[in-house]
């Protein structure tokens, strides 16, 4: 997870809500230096400095309000542009997408990101889709928060399997009707309300696997 000043504290915990209970996964935040990053919401940690992450399995990219700074930080842009041709997916949340767009890992391609930052992604040439989540080969964007808990599944998905994907939602979702997980808790409500108001958006045509994975409400279906 690459961590930069200013991060959402809420794009990090959804992915980690989904990784942390995905079998061998082992979460690590990267960035320039170890230490603490603080950013709205509250602070995360960053365990390894870019050098030491040469290989990562997957890349995420969380949101936040330092993303125009991280967009032009160039270690973070070079670690990107290293990992990104041999890690087995990228995903950015909201305004991370504009990172990913800025290290040149998005071409001219339209890519999901939050509502605010279409001016700022179209600058690194790409422009903002009106989807949820966008799939560009290996690289996963979305419009940020419960859309990133969505792609987490969507990567365990491709990593794992549909067992694995329905397991992990069981369990986000037993923890949300009133297991002692007050983080997951919230999410749910998030997912529940969004749920609610008005029809749900097409499917996004670039995705692989709409036999098996939709993300308003998120649902499994059997091959």
């Amino acid at each position: 997870m690459a961590l930069y000043p200013g991060v959402s504290a809420n794009e990090c915990e959804a992915f980690t809500l989904v990784f942390e209970r995905l079998p061998d996964c082992e979460i690590i935040g990267v960035g320039d230096r170890v230490g603490p990053v603080t950013g709205p919401g509250g602070m995360q940690t960053t365990d390894r400095r870019f050098d030491d992450v040469p290989r990562p399995d997957v890349v995420l990219v969380p949101g936040g309000l330092g993303c125009a700074r991280a967009a032009e930080d160039p270690a973070l842009r070079a670690w990107l542009q290293a990992v990104a041709s041999q890690c087995r997916w990228m995903a950015a949340s909201s305004t991370g997408t504009v990172v990913v767009a800025a290290a040149g890992l998005l071409a001219d391609r339209e890519a999901a990101t939050h509502w605010l930052a279409g001016d700022l992604l179209a600058s690194y040439g790409s422009a903002a889709s009106t989807e949820r989540i966008v799939e560009v080969g290996r690289v996963i964007t979305c419009e940020g928060e419960i859309t990133a808990m969505h792609v987490a599944l969507l990567v365990v998905l491709r990593l794992a399997g549909p067992d694995e994907v329905a397991r992990i939602r069981s369990e986000l979702d037993r923890h949300g009707r009133g297991e002692p997980c007050t983080a997951t808790r919230r999410w749910w409500r998030r997912d529940a309300r969004r749920g609610r108001t008005g029809p749900a958006r097409p499917r996004n045509p670039e995705l692989v696997a709409p036999d098996v994975i939709e993300f308003e409400p998120l649902r499994i279906h059997p091959r």
